[in-house]
């Protein structure tokens, strides 16, 4: 395992890319620092141009963002109502009811009382729990399905609907370093189509594993040829942002009403207290990607950090050493009720994808790390 000479990104990152050491991320951050920021919302107001202008319902939304309700997604819709001057219809692939947290209910709601039009689908429940522990069976994620289904939503009602463009908030290339998403420029998201979340273990066990064919549906992402007779384009806003940040979303949106989760650090591992704040699960994810990578959460967030100038790496290491692969016990007992099985078993499944490379793994119990944060660990 080796780690970018500048962040704590390691090589075993899906995707990942150095360049002389260093990852995509911090490459493009270093590369970007001179960037004259108007310029570059005139280049994505003149692309989201071109693409409206091959709309062909002219009486429709102007474009759709996906939103969770969280900070991000708040952010994301008002910057393009407010500052790019668009009517947004914001989509929303919401969680069945014993998935949802009642502040991620509040949130939504809040969105809404902004005076934004939100359509919110949600998969069939039982459905979404059998597929939950199916995906935490076959790949160690306890999220995929969930995750398919978030990201296939919004382009599948862009297409139904007969809107063309569609915008998420970071390039996940430039963000956290996934080389297979790069597109032709920094504000091209076409290729999000090939996040290793979408495409790894390909799609037969969701066909395979719902009850009637029509819910699948809901999970699988619209191919290339519907993309193209659609005319639909995807755009990221992140490059265009001079302060889009995890931090700087989590304020500007908790000022606009978000609820957040203070004190839960060591509960979830999230050092923000604003991320995942629409349900709990994604935190088991976030500490199965360290059993997996050696890496977490807090690795992602401090990375951003460093990147931003805010935090150096030495401190970095501190806080990832401290809350990386955080996930109260509260929180895996919960999901395990959700799919049905027992802790021991939950432990029993998450242990056969733990890095044995990386990690000693004890039957019934948390793995221990064999490595240190910020050092090249050869095995």
């Amino acid at each position: 395992m080796k780690y970018c000479k500048q962040c704590l990104t390691t090589d075993l990152r899906p995707n990942a890319s150095f360049k002389n050491g260093i990852c995509i991320a911090c490459n493009y951050t270093g590369g970007t620092k001179e960037d004259n920021l108007s310029l570059k919302l005139k280049i994505l107001q003149s692309k989201i141009q071109k693409s409206r202008q091959k709309q062909r319902n002219k009486a429709a939304y102007d474009c759709i963002v996906g939103v969770s309700g969280g900070k991000d997604s708040t952010r994301q819709a008002h910057w393009v109502r407010d500052r790019l001057g668009l009517r947004p219809l914001l989509v929303c692939c919401a969680y069945p009811p014993k998935q949802m947290s009642e502040i991620g209910a509040k949130n939504l709601t809040n969105l809404i009382q902004m005076g934004f039009d939100v359509i919110a689908a949600t998969p069939a429940p039982q459905t979404a729990a059998h597929l939950a522990l199916e995906s935490f069976k076959q790949f160690g994620n306890v999220c995929k399905s969930t995750e398919m289904s978030l990201f296939s939503t919004v382009p599948r009602l862009a297409i139904e609907l007969g809107v063309n463009t569609i915008f998420w908030g970071e390039n996940p290339a430039l963000q956290v370093g996934d080389a297979a998403v790069e597109g032709f420029d920094e504000f091209d998201g076409n290729n999000l189509r090939r996040l290793n979340t979408l495409t790894a273990g390909g799609t037969d066990w969701i066909t395979k594993g719902v009850t009637h064919p029509y819910h699948a549906k809901h999970y699988l992402y619209p191919d290339e040829i519907e993309f193209e007779r659609k005319k639909i384009n995807i755009f990221y806003l992140g490059p265009a942002w001079d302060d889009w940040s995890n931090d700087d979303n989590s304020v500007y949106a908790s000022l606009q009403g978000l609820v957040l989760r203070p004190g839960e650090e060591f509960e979830t591992g999230d050092l923000s207290n604003a991320s995942m704040l629409d349900e709990e699960f994604t935190n088991i994810n976030m500490m199965l990607k360290y059993y997996k990578f050696g890496f977490g959460r807090a690795t992602d967030s401090v990375n951003e950090k460093i990147r931003a100038g805010k935090l150096t790496r030495e401190k970095g290491i501190e806080l990832a050493e401290m809350y990386d692969g955080l996930c109260s016990d509260r929180i895996i007992k919960s999901y395990s009720n959700y799919v049905g099985i027992t802790v021991e078993e939950f432990w029993s499944i998450a242990n056969k994808w733990v890095n044995a490379s990386i990690f000693d793994i004890r039957p019934g119990q948390r793995p221990i790390k064999k490595f240190t944060v910020g050092v090249d660990y050869e095995g």
